[in-house]
C-alpha cells in the first residue's frame, strides 16, 4: 500500500492493484472498485506531532469508513513506544470497533508474542523502531501459524521493503514511492522483480538493524 493520495498517484496505484493507506483526518476516504486499502487509526502522526491519540476523532474516521466498505485492513489504536499500555489500549478498542473489520494489533517495543491474545484479531501490523523491526520474520512465523495475516508497517526505505519482502510479509505500507517518479519506479521495479541484491542482507536477524534514511 502506498500512502493517503488521490489523482496521478491514485491511477498508477490502481493500475498496479496497489492500495492505499488511509487515515483520513480532514479528508474523506475515496476507493477505486476492489481497492485493497487499508484504515490507519492515526496514531503515529499524532505522536510525531506531539500530541495525545484523540479518541473522539478516530471515532469519526470510522464513522467515514463504514460507509466506504471493508477495507484489506485496518489498525487499532496504539501508543507508539508504549509497550504494555498500547497492547492494554488496542485490546480494549477491540470490543468497540466495527466487528466485520479485519482488525490489526499494531506491536511494538516491549511487546513479544507471548504477550498477546490473537482471539478477534485478523492481522498483525509490524510498527516500532528499526532495532525492533528485525523480529519481523518471528513476528510473521507466529501470525500464521495462527492463521492472522503479517503486515510490515512504514517501510519507508528500499532498504526495509527489501527486510519486508525476505521476512515474507503479506503487505506493506510506504509514502517512498509518492515523493517523486524516480522513487516510484524503483519502488515497483523493487516490488514486482525483488530488491537490488545490495538492498538484500544477510546473516542473524536479530544482530540486523535497519538504519533508518528516511521516515
Amino acid at each position: 500500500m502506498i500512502g493517503e493520495c488521490t489523482g496521478k498517484p491514485a491511477r498508477r496505484a490502481q493500475t498496479l492493484g496497489w492500495g492505499r493507506m488511509w487515515v483520513a483526518r480532514g479528508r474523506n476516504i475515496y476507493t477505486y472498485p476492489g481497492e485493497p486499502w487499508g484504515l490507519d487509526n492515526g496514531a503515529f502522526r499524532d505522536w510525531a506531532d506531539g500530541i495525545p491519540f484523540d479518541d473522539d476523532q478516530f471515532q469519526r474516521v470510522l464513522d467515514k469508513a463504514v460507509k466506504v466498505g471493508v477495507p484489506y485492513l485496518a489498525v487499532l489504536p496504539d501508543i507508539p513506544g508504549g509497550g504494555e499500555a498500547s497492547l492494554e489500549l488496542s485490546m480494549n478498542w477491540l470490543g468497540r470497533v466495527p466487528r466485520e473489520y479485519p482488525w490489526y494489533l499494531a506491536v511494538q517495543d516491549g511487546m513479544g508474542p507471548a504477550d498477546v491474545d490473537h482471539d478477534g484479531l485478523a492481522g498483525i501490523f509490524l510498527g516500532g523502531t528499526n532495532s525492533y523491526k528485525a523480529r519481523a520474520t518471528e513476528w510473521r512465523r507466529w501470525a500464521h501459524s495462527r492463521s492472522l495475516k503479517f503486515h510490515y508497517g512504514r517501510c519507508g526505505t528500499l532498504r526495509k521493503l527489501a527486510h519486508a519482502i525476505d521476512a515474507k510479509a503479506d503487505s506493506v505500507d510506504s509514502a517512498f514511492p509518492m515523493w517523486t517518479m524516480e522513487r516510484w519506479e524503483a519502488f515497483k521495479e523493487a516490488v514486482i522483480c525483488g530488491p537490488p541484491q545490495g538492498d538484500m542482507f544477510y546473516g542473524a536477524e536479530a544482530d540486523y538493524e535497519i538504519v533508518e534514511e528516511e521516515a
